[in-house]
C-alpha cells in the first residue's frame, strides 16, 4: 500500500530520488531550531526553512513573504503580497507592518480557519502544528495513484469538513469565506509541487511539503516553470468545484482573483462585507 507509514516509497518514488538533486547554495533545508517560530501554513514554513523566507520566522514582512514565495516557488507576488498583508493583520500590534510566523494561529483570523488539511481546529487544542492523522485522512483519498487530482483533492476536502462537523458540532466555523480559503490550500499544494494548470502533483512531493515542511529537491522536485498567481489558483478552484460543489459550492461566484483577494482580506465572498475583527478573534464568525 502505498501509505503505509512515513518511509514507504513507490517505484516512482525511488526513480525520483535516483534522479534527485540538491537545494540551491544557501536554500538547503533545515528545520526551525529552538528559538525559531514556525506558522500554520506549510507554504510559508517550506519557504523559511529553506531560507527564502528568514529562518527564524520572527519579524518578518509583506515584501519578504512575496519575495521568498517567488523565489523559492515561484509563486506570484500579487498572491505573495496578499497573504503577507493578510498575515501582518494576525499582529496584536497590526501596524507594525510586520509579523511573527507563530502569530498566524489567531483563529479565523485572517488566514487561520477550521477544516484545516494538515492541522487540527482551534477547538481541538493545538492549530499550529502539523498533524499526521488528520493529514492521513487526506491522503486516503490518494490511496493506490501517484498523483493528485481535482476530484479526490475536492472528495478530500469535502470529507474534512464532515469529519470537523462529528468532533466540533455547533463549534465549527464552516462557510463561504473558509471554503474559498480551503480551495485555496489544496490548489496551493497542487500547483507548487506540481502544476498550476493541470493540478497533477507527485504524491511523494505533496507529503515531504506537508509532512516535513520541505521543498523536495532530493525527489527530483524544481520550481515550477509556470507561475502560481491569483488568476490561475482561482481557475485550479473553479475546477475543484466543478467536480463536488457540495453544499454551498454552487453558491459562491466565480473564483477570481479579485475574490481570493477579498477573502484573504477578511471579507465574505457572498455578501463583500468586511468581517468583523472582534467577531473573527473571538471565533465566533
Amino acid at each position: 500500500m502505498l501509505f503505509q507509514g512515513s518511509s514507504a516509497f513507490s517505484l516512482a518514488s525511488i526513480l525520483a530520488l535516483a534522479a534527485g538533486q540538491a537545494a540551491p547554495a544557501g536554500h538547503e533545508y533545515i528545520p526551525p531550531g529552538p528559538n525559531d517560530v514556525r506558522s500554520p501554513c506549510p507554504g510559508i514554513n517550506s519557504a523559511a526553512n529553506h531560507g527564502y523566507i528568514p529562518r527564524s520566522g520572527k519579524n518578518i514582512t509583506p515584501l519578504q513573504v512575496a519575495q521568498g514565495l517567488k523565489e523559492g516557488l515561484n509563486v506570484g507576488l500579487d498572491f505573495g503580497l496578499v497573504v503577507g498583508q493578510g498575515a501582518t493583520l494576525s499582529n496584536p500590534n497590526p501596524l507594525a507592518g510586520t509579523f511573527n510566523m507563530d502569530q498566524l494561529r489567531a483563529h479565523n483570523f485572517p488566514i487561520e480557519h477550521d477544516v484545516s488539511l494538515s492541522r487540527q481546529d482551534f477547538y481541538q487544542g493545538n492549530n499550529l502544528n502539523f498533524n499526521q492523522d488528520i493529514f492521513n485522512q487526506v491522503l486516503a483519498f490518494y490511496e493506490g495513484m501517484e498523483r493528485t487530482s481535482f476530484p479526490r483533492a475536492m472528495h478530500a476536502q469535502w470529507a474534512r469538513v464532515d469529519r470537523q462537523r462529528q468532533l466540533n458540532g455547533d463549534r465549527l466555523i464552516y462557510g463561504p469565506r473558509q471554503l474559498v480559503l480551503g480551495l485555496v490550500e489544496s490548489s496551493l499544494y497542487q500547483s507548487v509541487m506540481g502544476n498550476p494548470i493541470t493540478g497533477e502533483a507527485p504524491i511523494s512531493y505533496v507529503r515531504s511539503f506537508f509532512e516535513q515542511e520541505r521543498l523536495p529537491y532530493e525527489l527530483g522536485w524544481t520550481k515550477p516553470a509556470v507561475e502560481t498567481n491569483l488568476a490561475t489558483l482561482g481557475i485550479m478552484a473553479n475546477n475543484m468545484l466543478l467536480t463536488d460543489p457540495g453544499e454551498f459550492g454552487e453558491q459562491l461566484p466565480e473564483l477570481t482573483g479579485d475574490l481570493i483577494q477579498d477573502v484573504f482580506q477578511l471579507r465574505d465572498p457572498l455578501t463583500g462585507t468586511l468581517v468583523n475583527a472582534t467577531c473573527a478573534l473571538l471565533g465566533r464568525c
